[in-house]
């Protein structure tokens, strides 16, 4: 993807506060400095950027968050006149006069204190310079300097300070009802907050997280909205929050005061690292989650969350030895029971030794399919489940997730996806509309990675340098499942290593080298690190197949102590669901444009050409890693 860096200038009218006023979008890009609006219909989207700089200033979008491919349009204002231009980056250096300039600037001015822009583009532009504007994860820059350009042409450098780089949904609806729901007058409020925590200044990446132990409620409690709470001037070291539930017993006062640099769980407390219900995901950009007017998600019951932990990413870039933070989140619950109980399902790949992700990939692709279990869960909702958000979830290898939903063989749309994927970036999606998910149909979490720059195998696993590939649903209303995942047969996988013969356990799901005879007892961890040529392009392209192919064992579990193992196989596609593609005139390329594949029928394990634009995610294994650790047995 390309970058598109938009610098400009529109008039404030109050020099220490800019408005927002008009947009149903915004964000602080750089504390009391950079202020970013916009609103958007079908076709185009409009920018404000508000920046505390007499000079010139610069938004956008990249593939990396850097300026190497980037689309870059720079203005200012200069004697009360408004520039603006259309560029683009090739490489780390002052970007080029696209010659078809795509941005319209509407007006700019300047105060003494803020340059202000506002402009407008195209959603699709149709220049291959520009980077299209769509519903997955944008990456947008910025930059300012305190002086105008010399000249058109001739940029002075912004420097390491005044510049950054942000991920955030730009296509996020608006007229969301969701977020347009009335809080009830008897609604109350819970906050749970860190205690002055003195942010690390050695690290420009802190994960901080504290526990909180929940009060006894007397019956029933809804929880109907979560919002961040991010003290001013803050609005930039709080990069995400996340909160985590736990379902299970334990010495809730030992943890009550529980406040530590976590690590992404790699050093809490094992009590604390069984809390894996997400209740709620907030990222820079973001703003509250909020339940439609007749769902809720419930405490007090059986099953229900007992305690809670908080963890915040803070991004300390300056490293900054000034900041104490009491961020956090605040709940609101209701002295009742709405019409129906939210459920969280986690759909996607079974995290374990089976999830490998080979060294030397450019794309590589694994999934996780839900079938059968939905059918059994949902036998007395014959009207299905209201999907109203979701949230996808991979790590650091990770670059696209889809979330796919099939019906008698035919796909529909996705649920979610994000064809630009960033781990720092990690939020609920909401829709318009809720999407039907019926008993018989199939729900797959379809994952890409890029492995080029590894020289060693990825394992699936809880840590960032292990594996994923997860997407929680929120929908309503509850049924008995919250887990359903698959994994692949280690049976099956290790046949990519021909000279090796081994003993199968588990129906399959594990083996036990037994020849070569040297390394007799070795487990496949061994096989696939040691005994395998992942150099070789026709090893990796074999490796592919038959992760995409192989028989699976899919692992269910419910709220109420339910858990299912089974075999299932490869889900059979008939109709492939596509992207629409954007309508663009034809160039004077004498070659022909390509087209979507419109094969009849395939298998969902088959890396078509729509799979290798395409991919999709969902749903993991948290809930289930006690009983999957004593499976293994």
């Amino acid at each position: 993807m390309l970058f598109l860096a938009v610098f400009t200038a529109f008039a404030t009218t109050v020099t220490g506060s800019p408005s927002f006023a008009g947009f149903t979008h915004h964000v602080v890009l750089k504390d009391d400095v950079y202020f970013l609006s916009w609103k958007f219909d079908n076709e185009t989207i409009t920018f404000e950027t508000q920046v505390r700089t007499t000079g010139y200033v610069g938004l956008g979008f990249s593939p990396n968050g850097g300026m190497t491919g980037a689309d870059i349009v720079i203005g200012w204002v200069k004697d009360g006149a408004a520039y603006l231009k259309d560029r683009y980056a090739t490489a780390t250096q002052e970007p080029s006069v696209d010659d078809s300039q795509d941005v319209e600037l509407i007006s700019g001015s300047e105060n003494g204190t803020f340059t202000t822009l506002l402009f407008r583009r195209k959603l699709v532009t149709c220049d291959s310079k520009d980077n299209e504007i769509t519903q997955n994860t944008m990456r947008v820059i910025w930059a300012y300097h305190d002086s105008d350009p010399v000249a058109e042409t001739n940029l002075l450098y912004h420097g390491n300070v005044n510049r950054g780089a942000k991920s955030m949904f730009l296509l996020e609806p608006a007229d969301n009802p969701v977020k347009t729901v009335t809080i009830p007058s008897d609604a109350y409020t819970m906050e749970f907050v860190h205690n002055k925590v003195r942010v690390p200044s050695t690290s420009d990446t802190t994960y901080w997280c504290s526990g909180f132990t929940l009060p006894s409620f007397p019956e029933v409690h809804h929880m109907i909205k979560g919002e961040p709470i991010v003290p001013v001037g803050h609005e930039a070291l709080v990069h995400h929050i996340v909160v985590y539930a736990c379902s299970h017993q334990f010495n809730f006062t030992q943890y009550a005061n529980y406040s530590e640099a976590c690590d992404l769980q790699a050093n809490m407390p094992p009590d604390l690292k069984l809390c894996v219900l997400l209740l709620m995901a907030w990222a820079v950009g973001g703003e509250a989650q909020v339940y439609p007017e007749n769902v809720g998600l419930p405490f007090g019951g059986e099953g229900d969350p007992t305690f809670l932990y908080v963890e915040t990413h803070y991004d300390n870039p300056g490293l900054r030895n000034d900041y104490v933070d009491s961020s956090g989140v605040r709940f609101t619950f209701i002295p009742r029971r709405r019409q129906y109980d939210a459920g969280v399902l986690e759909i996607g790949a079974l995290t374990y030794k089976n999830y490998v992700i080979p060294p030397y990939y450019d794309e590589f692709y694994t999934w996780g399919q839900c079938s059968g279990c939905l059918q059994s869960a949902l036998e007395n909702v014959p009207q299905g489940i209201k999907v109203f958000s979701t949230f996808l979830h991979t790590h650091l290898a990770g670059t696209a997730i889809y979330m796919r939903h099939f019906r008698n063989g035919t796909e529909l749309p996705y649920i979610a996806y994000d064809e630009n994927y960033d781990f720092n970036f990690q939020e609920y999606r909401y829709f318009t509309e809720p999407v039907t998910v019926l008993s018989s149909d199939d729900l797959v979490a379809y994952c890409r990675f890029k492995s080029s720059d590894r020289t060693t195998v990825t394992w699936g696993g809880f840590s960032t340098n292990e594996e994923m590939c997860i997407g929680f649903m929120m929908y309503y209303p509850r049924v008995n499942l919250t887990t359903c995942v698959s994994g692949s047969l280690q049976s099956e996988l290790i046949k990519i290593a021909p000279q090796v013969t081994a003993s199968s356990r588990n129906f399959g799901f594990t083996v036990v080298v037994q020849e070569p005879s040297q390394h007799r007892g070795k487990k496949f961890e061994y096989v696939m690190e040691n005994m395998v040529n992942w150099h070789d392009p026709a090893t990796r392209q074999a490796f592919q197949a038959l992760e995409m192919n192989v028989t699976r064992q899919l692992y269910c579990t419910g709220n109420h102590g339910f858990s299912k193992w089974t075999h299932i196989q490869t889900l059979q596609i008939s109709t492939p669901y596509q992207l629409p593609k954007a309508s663009c005139p034809p160039t004077n390329s004498t070659t022909a444009p390509t087209t979507a594949s419109t094969t009849a029928s395939t298998t969902l394990g088959s890396v078509s050409s729509a799979d290798e634009t395409t991919c999709v995610t969902m749903v993991t294994i948290l809930n289930g890693l006690i009983v999957l650790l004593l499976f293994m047995q």
